[in-house]
């Protein structure tokens, strides 16, 4: 099996088993995997993005708005239908 990381400007964005990214043997892979599964809870404002060195760091994020961010039942059945 071929195991691959994608990174970019530092961080890490993906990891994979196939074709693709930079190949990485089975154990950095295995490692990259539970520093993922580990990764911090997001709240309502920060996120994590996890860099080349295993570590983790904060970013700020927009608070998302329940109200605004619902699509109305009929508003996604014109999305899904091609129809907006």
């Amino acid at each position: 099996m071929r195991y691959y990381k994608i990174i970019d400007n530092g961080y890490i964005l993906m990891i994979g088993i196939g074709n693709g990214g930079e190949e990485i043997t089975e154990e950095e892979y295995n490692e990259i995997l539970a520093v993922i599964l580990a990764k911090p809870q997001a709240t309502d404002t920060t996120d994590y993005r996890l860099k080349t060195d295993l570590t983790w760091e904060p970013y700020e994020v927009e608070p998302i708005d329940p109200e605004t961010e619902e699509l109305a039942e009929d508003e996604t059945l014109s999305i899904l239908m091609g129809e907006e």
